[in-house]
């Protein structure tokens, strides 16, 4: 008979000790990276606030958020108030930076046919209370981007967090690479989907990942050259998560069941956090663990 595995909370348990150090991981999944902010209410339902905060892409954009003190209840209002209106949010996605329509994101040139504005996109998703440095979160703060020409992964711990958060969610192709310090940066998802081991070394008892990558899935339709792009980055990304957790798993891996959106599917937000309610339960079940040992 095969050996049941053990539950979330069972895991959690075993992990703890007496004053435990909760770390929490947010991993990248552009839209679908929308699921962390119901993680984070079970940990203000629970009354439980992470010691330290890691993020990758859309887990960085969540996750400075609340590091910056906002309530994910507060966030998920503020998220939807952006992207509620599936046109209005569009509309916003399209100007930002200036960008008038569409056709005003093109670059006629073969380099670089197509970018939207990092630093722009943080902006329009941005809540008036995202503390303006990362070394002042409430909550320690650590941010993944790629150095592309390095081809090694850079950690933030400080720095100004708009262009620190532009760098961790620039999807090469499609969101502009900024430069920091001299180095141009990528999509931190794409060296470290979800970044757990960077809340271990901070010193964390439990350290929790929260996966939403997600992977393809089979529909009616043949997927378009940009799905098939995002869909190749996920599969790789699985697979970069998959090695890390042989290697040096962490105590719980949570995964929103969110695979069915895609990965530019902003307006669909509502839908994305119905989605991942499951994982609520989840969070909570651990947590609640947590408070039994304190």
């Amino acid at each position: 008979m095969a050996k049941q595995r053990p539950s979330v909370a069972e895991r959690a348990s075993k992990a703890l000790t007496a004053r435990p150090r909760i770390g929490l991981a947010l991993g990248a999944g552009a839209a679908r990276g929308l699921a962390h902010i119901v993680v984070l209410e079970a940990f203000d339902e629970i009354g439980v606030k992470p010691a330290v905060i890691a993020g990758a892409s859309m887990g960085a954009l969540i996750g400075a958020a609340h590091a910056s003190g906002i309530a994910a209840a507060e966030l998920r209002e503020h998220v939807l108030g952006v992207l509620g209106d599936v046109r209005l949010a569009a509309k916003r996605i399209f100007q930002s930076g200036g960008v008038r329509a569409p056709l005003d994101l093109l670059n006629f040139s073969f380099s670089r046919p197509l970018e939207i504005d990092g630093a722009a996109l943080v902006e329009l998703f941005a809540h008036e209370d995202l503390k303006a440095r990362i070394e002042d979160m409430d909550i320690p703060l650590r941010v993944v981007a790629a150095d592309y020409y390095a081809a090694e992964e850079v950690v933030f711990d400080g720095g100004d967090t708009r262009a620190v958060l532009a760098a961790s969610i620039a999807v090469p192709g499609l969101i502009s690479a900024p430069e920091i310090d001299g180095r141009l940066l990528i999509d931190g998802g794409i060296i470290n989907p979800v970044p757990f081991d960077h809340v271990r070394a901070a010193g964390c008892d439990l350290v929790i990942g929260v996966d939403v990558t997600g992977q393809p899935v089979k529909g009616r339709r043949a997927p378009g050259s940009m799905e098939l792009v995002l869909g190749a980055s996920q599969i790789m990304q699985q697979a970069i998560s998959t090695l890390k957790r042989r290697l040096e798993p962490p105590d719980v891996w949570i995964r929103p069941p969110v695979n069915g959106f895609r990965a530019y599917d902003l307006t669909k937000a509502k839908d994305i956090l119905a989605a991942a309610e499951p994982a609520r339960e989840d969070m909570r079940r651990v947590l609640a663990a947590v408070m039994e040992r304190m």
